[in-house]
């Protein structure tokens, strides 16, 4: 944050708060818009190859399962941030194997959470 403070002359001593200083310079936070998109990506490519990953990530690899609450898988995190509840994790999986509608979910995705 002090690379922009620097730009846009902003001293220390003015008391501004980080997102004072993100609003001055008409920006914001993307770190964590970028990080889901990346996910997304390497997602979408864990389910067009057929390896040792895409059975990790499918929970298709055999073992017992552990009591209580299932745990929230990355798929459902990414299902539910992209705003896809209405797809079960199959469609989801199904749609990241044709490559042109997983760029278009990824880019819709991303651009409604500020990126």
């Amino acid at each position: 944050m002090w690379f922009i403070r620097r730009i846009l002359k902003v001293s220390w001593k003015d008391k501004k708060t980080n997102d004072e200083v993100l609003d001055m310079a008409n920006t914001g936070r993307s770190l964590y818009s970028t990080i889901r998109r990346r996910q997304m990506k390497f997602t979408g490519h864990i389910y067009r190859t057929r390896g040792i990953e895409h059975l990790a990530m499918t929970g298709k690899i055999s073992g017992k399962k552990s009591r209580g609450r299932q745990r929230t898988t990355s798929v459902d995190s990414l299902n539910t941030w992209a705003n896809l509840e209405q797809h079960t994790r199959s469609q989801f999986m199904r749609s990241s194997c044709e490559r042109q509608i997983w760029k278009t979910m990824t880019v819709n995705a991303c651009s409604r959470h500020g990126t």
